[in-house]
């Protein structure tokens, strides 16, 4: 109950700011509400982190700023609203002199808020429990409660009524109900400016009166702000002592204080109309007071506190946003299941040709078939710990720039000089070309006298891929969803939202370099852009609020990389290096895998850069390549499958005939690490590939995919000399040699 102090100190408050509550009154009928702070820098603040908050929606945060309307909101402004209502219970304070009816909120896993005039201090605070899901369910019946007392001996800090009127105390047991603490959640301390500007709404979830909660949504427009008080107004009655007051990103605003009906408009015919003003205590002025209390605090409360205001820092810093960082989650079986035969939840590890092998770091596989038998790979470990295994593909490379005049070529044969070609430069415009007519994509002549056309896809899989929007330049490959580009193809899947594969013609002769800034810039900026194909619906692809939401795990990953394709003219170089910059060319990549030279890059390097540009037979390079989805060890983000490992297939001409290579690249062992800060790791002195050899029926299998008969009859695994872990095995790459005939 208020005071009679209290309740004068408050009259005056509104008396004294009548005409100020009433010019933002007028302007947020006008439509005009944002131009009601006069705080500009408070205003850009909050106008950023609604920027930040609303970057999903369609449109942008500004339009959403500006318009003659704020009651447009994101679709999950209900689903966190719900969410944060369980950590608001009803307080009841009785002693034998008093009885308190309140509100209040957890704001730690351990700490409980509410007025200090309803738990006046420790001794009223063993005399009270809190009552959480006090509330009616779906179907209008009571939900089953949790009752918790509380354990002012763990921590109890009040602020007098007169002065900010909050009571902090630790949380004891449970008395009765199923919840849990962790269950209920909590509601964020923070004294950042960029939570509230006078004109905007507010939202309040409370028990007024002791009823079961309710919540007064969005028709509460903050007028006015003091150094430690918001005011805002309601045609509702006032709500309860103790309740959280939240801006419309369900960040905690105040602690509500009063509400008091004060005559403020007049109808129609002249006569007043009772409303609301209420009055809450700013957070940011409680924060300050805790943080200036904590060298005085006991140990015990002073550990507690300072939990309590260290989780909006954790969460501002995490990607994920919300009460912690995001945490991917287990293995599932997926809707999708194709192919069914090859890859079933019993039989994982196998590495026959029916189910092919699951990538380990010790190096060995796990045979399902009746024998269920391990094989280890037999492997010569040189002196400096080099294990070196003989695969003849007939590809040259160099290393560091050094010109290898020995050791290239197969046993008894001469060495042959190589000549680098020079890579010309070409800027980074990248300017979509929205003309998609002009692109040819993959091309399955590319590669003289053989003829490899795209991967044929398993009905199964079929049954996945995403249909292109007709009228969009789509052009023939429309009906097979194929997306044609600037020298590669791919299909995507629709219920994955990435590529099913992608297929790239290479030329070293006309093999042109675009530079680019690479993964994020300071503060968490990000330089490269990707745009979205207007050829295909957003919903079929994993877009940018994936991307920003999952950043302490995944980069944007190229499949078809983007110095891949940047051949022939400048113009058409230039093209292709946009061109992979479609989110459909972009798969989750742990950000080690994409980014640093040990994983993903160096079978690129290898096989592809230094390989190409080398003089002498095969020029030309096809790559074929995709995500590989197994729903035994595939870890979820959310509703999105991140596959563990990701193929290559290789086809290029030799002297001898057609050549073609199978590679597995595995990253499942990474995604046990988030990233610390928005920052590509440093780029490591060595290359060190985790990378399997394995033939090319195994990524059919894997995949559900038919690579033709050509590929397969050029797979090179089982040509002499291999090692002798059978034709159809997969060889763990250690070094240049695994590479080299």
């Amino acid at each position: 109950m208020i005071t009679a102090d209290e309740k004068s100190r408050l009259n005056a408050l509104v008396d004294s700011t009548r005409a100020e509550r009433q010019r933002v009154k007028r302007l947020v009928a006008a439509g005009h509400w944002q131009a009601a702070e006069i705080d500009v820098t408070r205003s850009k603040a909050y106008a950023a982190q609604q920027q930040h908050k609303r970057s999903v929606m369609p449109g942008s945060a500004a339009e959403a700023l500006v318009g003659d309307t704020v009651d447009f909101q994101p679709a999950n402004f209900l689903a966190e609203g719900a969410r944060i209502r369980r950590a608001v219970g009803l307080v009841e304070v009785n002693t034998p002199t008093t009885s308190e009816l309140g509100s209040g909120f957890l704001v730690s896993p351990r700490l409980f808020m509410t007025n200090q005039h309803v738990i006046r201090d420790a001794e009223a605070a063993h005399s009270a429990s809190v009552t959480f899901d006090r509330e009616l369910d779906d179907n209008g019946r009571p939900r089953a409660t949790t009752v918790f007392q509380l354990n002012p001996e763990s921590c109890a800090v009040f602020s007098a009524e007169n002065e900010l009127d909050y009571a902090l105390v630790a949380v004891g047991a449970c008395i009765s109900g199923m919840a849990t603490l962790a269950d209920l959640g909590y509601c964020m301390l923070s004294d950042t400016p960029d939570r509230h500007v006078v004109g905007m709404n507010v939202n309040i979830v409370q028990h007024p009166s002791g009823w079961p909660k309710t919540v007064a949504l969005r028709n509460n427009t903050l007028t006015f702000r003091t150094p430690r008080t918001l005011l805002y107004e309601t045609d509702t009655q006032p709500g309860s002592s103790g309740a959280p007051v939240f801006n419309d990103g369900w960040d905690l605003v105040a602690l509500h204080h009063y509400g008091e009906p004060f005559l403020e408009r007049l109808d129609e015919a002249g006569k007043p109309l009772p409303q609301s003003v209420n009055e809450g205590v700013r957070i940011s002025a409680i924060v300050q007071d805790l943080k200036a209390r904590l060298l005085v605090l006991p140990a015990a409360a002073r550990a507690l506190v300072e939990e309590a205001l260290s989780l909006s820092i954790v969460a501002s810093s995490s990607a994920g946003g919300g009460s912690g960082a995001r945490t991917l989650s287990p293995a599932r079986r997926s809707t999708i299941n194709p192919p069914e035969a090859a890859q079933s939840i019993g039989s994982v590890n196998n590495f026959d040709a029916v189910s092919p092998p699951v990538l380990v770091s010790q190096g060995a596989f796990v045979n399902n078939a009746a024998n269920a038998q391990t094989t280890h790979i037999s492997t010569t470990i040189a002196s400096d710990g080099t294990v070196t295994i003989s695969i003849p593909l007939e590809i040259s490379v160099r290393l560091s720039g050094a010109i290898p005049t020995q050791g290239f070529a197969p046993t008894g044969a001469p060495a042959l000089a190589i000549a680098i070609k020079t890579l010309t430069h070409a800027s980074e415009a990248l300017r979509i070309d929205e003309n998609y007519d002009n692109r040819t994509g993959y091309d399955d002549k590319f590669i003289d006298g053989a003829t490899l056309p795209l991967p044929v896809i398993s009905a199964a899989l079929k049954r996945g891929v995403a249909p292109l929007r007709s009228g969009t330049g789509a052009g023939a490959g429309a009906d097979g969803g194929v997306l044609r580009y600037q020298h590669f193809s791919l299909v995507l899947h629709k219920s994955r939202r990435v590529a099913i594969f992608t297929a790239t013609n290479i030329d070293g002769a006309t093999y042109l370099s675009v530079d680019r800034t690479t993964g994020l810039a300071g503060g968490g900026q990000e330089t490269e852009k990707w745009f979205k194909d207007p050829r295909v619906s957003d919903a079929f692809t994993l877009n940018q609020d994936f991307y920003s939401a999952w950043s302490s795990y995944f980069d944007r990953g190229h499949l078809t990389r983007r110095s891949d394709p940047t051949w022939g003219t400048a113009q058409e170089a230039e093209r292709a290096n946009a061109d992979t910059f479609h989110f459909s060319n972009c798969s989750p990549q742990h950000f080690r895998f994409n980014q640093t030279a040990k994983f993903w890059q160096g079978a690129e390097r290898y096989v592809l850069e230094n390989g190409v540009l080398a003089a002498g037979n095969g020029n030309r390079i096809t790559v074929m390549q995709g995500p590989i989805f197994n729903d035994a060890i595939d870890l979820w983000a959310d509703d999105v499958q991140i596959p563990s490992s990701f193929f290559k297939v290789i086809a290029w001409k030799s002297a001898t005939g057609l050549k073609s290579v199978g590679l597995i690249v595995d990253q499942l062992a990474l995604l046990s690490e988030s990233r610390a800060a928005l920052m590509p790791p440093a780029q490591l002195a060595s290359v060190n590939v985790s990378n399997w050899r394995v033939s090319i029926k195994t990524i059919e299998a894997k995949t559900g995919l038919d690579f033709g008969a050509a590929v397969r009859g050029a797979d090179t695994i089982k040509a002499t000399g291999q090692p002798a872990v059978g034709a159809e095995k997969a060889v763990l790459m250690r070094s240049l040699s695994d590479l080299l005939a």
